[in-house]
């Protein structure tokens, strides 16, 4: 059987629609990069068919189509230290689209022909395929070099607080705002180690109100549904 496809793409930050990024041929990418933003750009509003899909197509292989599609090549997905981020701090977010209303997929396994059939829908009609682009990941500052910022996603009861460090897009890693040790990022150089420790001890009181204005979970589709946000 063959899928229609069509992707939408938005990019947020503190909950406003910040679509100007994905503007074709502006040189604004936002905190998130080049790398990543342009080929969202080049995906956004594109109709494209998957031919010849096997019935047990899940949706496992449809996002993976997905980031096939956006970065072209999904090796270089998976170990570019920039597109990383992408992938490891969940800066794009994929959401099925009926009647208007995004739906995140948690069963990920079952066939995308479950949920079309779930929804009322044909196999013949065409999927939505919704891409939201979270353009405040918690950057906080950027320093020598040396970028933190942390993932909305991860601020809870269950996590510690701590800051994630990009630094020049070689190397990554964590550390906590409690204590400035390093939770993880083995190949960090001491002297870059050493800089992050004193930023952290000078601006804690800045990354722990960051830290604490943040929740674990992302509410955007209720919002959506009762007509909170616009996008």
């Amino acid at each position: 059987m063959d899928l229609k496809i069509h992707v939408t793409v938005h990019a947020y930050a503190e909950e406003q629609l910040h679509d100007e990024v994905l503007v074709p041929h502006s040189g604004n990418y936002g905190i998130l990069g080049k790398e990543i933003v342009a080929p969202l750009r080049r995906i956004n509003g594109k109709s494209f068919s998957i031919r010849n899909v096997e019935a047990d197509f899940s949706i496992i292989n449809l996002w993976d189509w997905v980031d096939e599609r956006i970065y072209e090549i999904g090796v270089r997905f998976k170990t570019d230290p920039v597109l990383t981020l992408a992938e490891e701090f969940s800066v794009i977010q994929k959401y099925l689209v009926f009647d208007g209303l995004r739906y995140s997929v948690d069963s990920t396994e079952k066939p995308i022909t479950y949920f079309l059939r779930l929804m009322g829908c044909k196999i013949e009609d065409t999927i939505e395929i919704q891409l939201l682009v979270c353009m405040d990941a918690g950057t906080v500052f950027e320093d020598d070099g040396i970028r933190y910022y942390m993932n909305s996603k991860e601020a809870g009861k269950h996590n510690l607080p701590h800051v994630h460090v990009d630094i020049r897009h070689e190397r990554s890693g964590s550390f906590s705002i409690i204590t400035g040790e390093k939770l993880s990022g083995d190949r960090i150089r001491s002297s870059d180690e050493h800089k992050i420790r004193k930023m952290i001890a000078k601006r804690r009181a800045e990354l722990f109100d960051f830290w604490n204005k943040h929740t674990d979970g992302l509410t955007v589709d209720l919002d959506q549904a009762f007509g909170l946000i616009g996008y």
